[in-house]
């Protein structure tokens, strides 16, 4: 008698991490104007969108390295805040993610953003789009200490939902999310990005953390 070697079962996922730009909204286009914005007001040229979207997503803490190194990083978050007042507008919700949040909530599945934006910048996008009701937390780089690729972001936003990091999955659309989750470590599913688990629509989450995904495919 062949006896095959036991192969362990997966870990269920009690919770979902998201990142949000590029996920739960689409803010890259308001994010490209802010960021030349601050490099202006601070006295240093505009970069083209090419040379913006090599470095989307790396946090206030790289834009300074590379760009503004005689600034703090305080200096920068204010300098963003204040100036993305002005191109809230330009923000474009994921017209999936309320039905997707809302059923994992369903499904007894909590969820938590884990993003590089300010606490308070990034509650009042997920609010103004109607998302913020949806989430059991949110983490942001400034309250964890270090933005991604560093961990730290994504350790606390699963520490918020109460969660082991092998109990989670981590939903982003960058390099650095990948690194992070890494990292952290913790199982990765990239949006558009990547290809080990990578979906193309957020609504395929579903199919990846549980069951009964039909009706809200076909709708996302």
């Amino acid at each position: 008698m062949i006896r095959r070697p036991e192969v362990p079962l997966p870990v269920p996922v009690r919770a979902v991490l998201f990142d949000m730009d590029g996920v739960l909204v689409f803010s890259e286009d308001a994010w490209f104007s802010v960021f030349n914005e601050t490099l202006t007001c601070f006295g240093h040229r505009p970069v083209s969108r090419a040379e913006f979207d090599a470095i989307y997503g790396n946090g206030a803490a790289a834009d300074r390295d590379a760009y503004m190194p005689e600034r703090s990083v305080a200096e920068i978050d204010s300098a963003y805040a204040r100036l993305f007042e002005e191109h809230l507008a330009e923000i474009r919700p994921n017209a999936a993610a309320p039905a997707v949040l809302a059923e994992l909530r369903r499904r007894g599945i909590r969820t938590s953003v884990a993003t590089n934006t300010t606490a308070p910048l990034a509650r009042r996008v997920l609010a103004l789009h109607g998302l913020l009701p949806l989430l059991d937390a949110t983490a942001s780089a400034d309250e964890a200490g270090a933005g991604k690729p560093d961990p730290a972001v994504v350790r606390l936003a699963a520490e918020r939902v109460g969660t082991p990091l092998d109990e989670c999955l981590f939903v982003g659309d960058s390099r650095f999310d990948a690194a992070a989750a890494i990292a952290a470590p913790v199982r990765f599913v990239g949006l558009g990005h990547g290809g080990a688990e990578r979906i193309e629509r957020l609504g395929e989450l579903l199919d990846i953390v549980g069951i009964d995904t039909a009706p809200i495919n076909s709708r996302v």
